[in-house]
């Protein structure tokens, strides 16, 4: 939400089923998301990703549920993440099944590692609702779960594809968002559910364990064997070269945002904490290109060509969700596994970045679910694809710049439409031959020094252009300095975010009696880098059982 917005009745509603990565089994990741406006109808929620899913949910409503046997249904909730739902069974169970199959209407998962599909995959094994339930994801993760899951032999094929049961429905998403669906605020979403639209983009998780190269078209560790695929994927590295080209103005914000910007009175003074812990991201980025690179792509950064195909780097795919309420375009980020650009193989996070800070200015991105896996003291190398505490700012600070740039050329925007109206444009006046000359060279010299020009602007600096005919007294429209935007001011990032929620999620738990509650310690290093850094978001730890009203 933007600085200063009033607060809102809430439009969307995220149940945390479980915030955790690993290893304990019962706590994966898994989210249920609704529109508040939809009130709990059929169809009118999605889960994104199911590490865990039927027993979190049984687990919470027995929690919420009278504890009399005497209350008949249908029982409507009071308290708890289900609150104002009505339970048509007297059994936490047969409520847990009811909503799953019947309130629940598709899946999104972020990416096919077990512990963010294993809860939806064992649960197919529940009764069945009327209609096949979708599983929504990018086309890679879609393929992996035909090949690897859902093939008879790992599971039953419970698909509608390849003869398979029915019971579930696959819907491919576009990354970046389909150019053919939704307008205005809405284009480029899908709809999944009633109420609720999505768009995804991929972003990278690591490279896999053995450092190998794919031949081909594609350096995707989802979805193999699939032509189609490989196609679509091709024509997204060809952006992707385009995208790394943007990479240097990216890492020059790291520099000015995260290592702070000697140029900018309004940057925050750098620590010796920080500093190192940059520094040490640097070295880590350069070692580890370094130590992935061969002599078959030592020529070519990312890809080398032997014999007319490409060989790449095989990098994990993973995925952001924006998902948006239709009536009110209140929206949250939900990421599934994630590294740092600064340390990954295949940059990916900031167009996702650049498609949040324009709703982060218009107020209408409300929270940010982002993993942060471990603490800082975790070594960049061992890492696996994931984020800590130093990262996890590191890349906000990446969000909150572009928020400023949005919010500058917004307001630059403003100043020269009130610039270029009748009461900015022109002034009657009697002026000297002399004045007019005058003012046209101070004119000159001002947009001289403001770089770049607009075309009007430079159209307006023609000194005779405006004159009336033969120099003499009349209505004459002058150039005027003002007309010309000032100079930009340095960037800050400082106060970007104010307002905006940001839940780390994926926290691995430490089995150890010296590290109990690892959550805190995230938490405690992320509001120190946030102290520093002055982006002014609130960090919240999820926790099991928590309700979101955004």
């Amino acid at each position: 939400m933007g600085n200063g917005e009033e607060r809102r009745p809430a439009a969307l509603h995220v149940i945390v089923l479980g915030p955790g990565g690993g290893p304990q089994e019962s706590n994966t990741t898994a989210f249920l998301v609704r529109s508040v406006g939809q009130n709990w109808r059929k169809g009118s929620i999605i889960a994104v990703d199911a590490g865990v899913h039927l027993s979190a949910i049984t687990r919470l409503l027995r929690e919420s549920m009278p504890s009399s046997v005497s209350v008949e249904p249908p029982h409507i909730l009071t308290h708890g993440p289900f609150a104002g739902l009505s339970l048509p069974h007297r059994s936490a169970d047969a409520n847990a099944g009811y909503l799953t199959s019947s309130l629940i209407e598709a899946c999104l998962v972020t990416h096919p590692h077990l512990d963010h599909i294993s809860g939806f995959v064992v649960n197919t094994a529940g009764p069945p609702g009327a209609r096949p339930k979708k599983v929504a994801g990018l086309p890679g993760t879609i393929q992996a779960l035909k090949t690897h899951i859902f093939n008879n032999v790992i599971w039953p094929n419970l698909s509608d594809e390849g003869n398979g049961a029915g019971l579930l429905t696959y819907m491919r998403l576009v990354d970046g968002g389909s150019p053919t669906l939704g307008s205005g605020q809405g284009k480029g979403y899908a709809e999944v559910c009633d109420g609720l639209l999505v768009k995804v983009w991929a972003v990278s998780h690591g490279h896999c364990i053995e450092k190998h190269s794919h031949r081909g078209s594609t350096s995707s560790a989802s979805g193999l064997h699939d032509p189609a695929l490989h196609r679509s994927s091709s024509s997204r590295r060809a952006q992707g070269s385009i995208s790394a080209s943007q990479t240097p103005r990216r890492h020059s914000l790291l520099g000015q945002a995260t290592l702070g910007n000697a140029t900018s009175p309004a940057a925050p003074p750098r620590t010796s904490a920080t500093a190192a812990a940059a520094a040490a991201a640097a070295a880590a980025a350069a070692a580890t290109a370094a130590a992935n690179s061969s002599p078959v792509d030592a020529g070519s950064g990312s890809g080398a060509s032997i014999g007319g195909e490409r060989e790449e780097m095989c990098v994990v795919d993973s995925s952001a969700y924006f998902i948006q309420e239709q009536e009110s375009h209140r929206e949250v980020l939900i990421f599934g596994d994630v590294e740092p650009d600064s340390l990954s193989l295949s940059p990916r996070n900031f167009p996702v970045w650049q498609e949040a800070a324009s709703r982060i200015a218009a107020g209408s991105l409300a929270a940010i679910f982002i993993e942060c896996s471990y603490d800082d003291s975790r070594s960049n190398d061992r890492l696996f694809g994931h984020l800590k505490p130093i990262f996890v700012i590191e890349e906000l600070n990446v969000l909150a710049a572009e928020v400023a740039e949005v919010r500058h050329k917004s307001s630059r925007s403003t100043a020269e439409a009130a610039a270029e109206s009748p009461w900015g444009r022109k002034r009657k006046r009697v002026v000297s031959d002399a004045d007019v000359a005058g003012r046209a060279r101070d004119s000159l010299a001002v947009a001289a020094a403001d770089e770049p020009t607009s075309p009007r602007t430079s159209r307006q600096q023609r000194p005779n252009a405006d004159v009336a005919p033969g120099g003499s007294d009349g209505d004459v429209a002058l150039p005027q300095p003002f007309l010309v935007p000032p100079p930009s001011p340095p960037m800050t990032t400082r106060g970007q975010l104010a307002g905006l929620k940001v839940v780390l999620i994926h926290i691995k738990e430490v089995l150890s009696d010296d590290q109990p509650d690892i959550g805190a310690v995230i938490l405690s290093e992320v509001q120190g880098h946030e102290k520093e850094a002055q982006l002014g978001c609130e960090f919240i730890v999820a926790r099991a059982g928590q309700s979101f009203y955004l």
